[in-house]
């Protein structure tokens, strides 16, 4: 089970989706992080909790993309937020 650290705020500002590190995070973190819509999918399914699988699923239900795309995107997208020390593997 995945799921976003509370060390972020998710604002839109000009039409942009934007995380804004917040305590300890800011410190390690210079700037703001923009999503693309698919990241903004991603993001958002993470808040609550979810499975790898589930968030392929998404992207599947949501993008013509074909399987192995969604799960190279998701991975990738995992893999950043790992880096960030924005994600909670439970």
């Amino acid at each position: 089970m995945f799921r976003t650290g509370p060390a972020f705020i998710l604002r839109s500002i000009a039409g942009e989706n934007l995380l804004i590190p917040t305590g300890e995070a800011a410190l390690s973190v210079k700037g703001l992080i923009a999503l693309s819509e698919s990241g903004l999918l991603l993001y958002e399914k993470l808040k609550g909790g979810c499975e790898r699988s589930e968030l392929i699923a998404a992207l599947l239900a949501e993008y013509e993309v074909s399987a192995s795309q969604a799960e190279a995107d998701t991975d990738a997208f995992l893999h950043q937020l790992r880096q960030l020390n924005m994600l909670v593997e439970e």
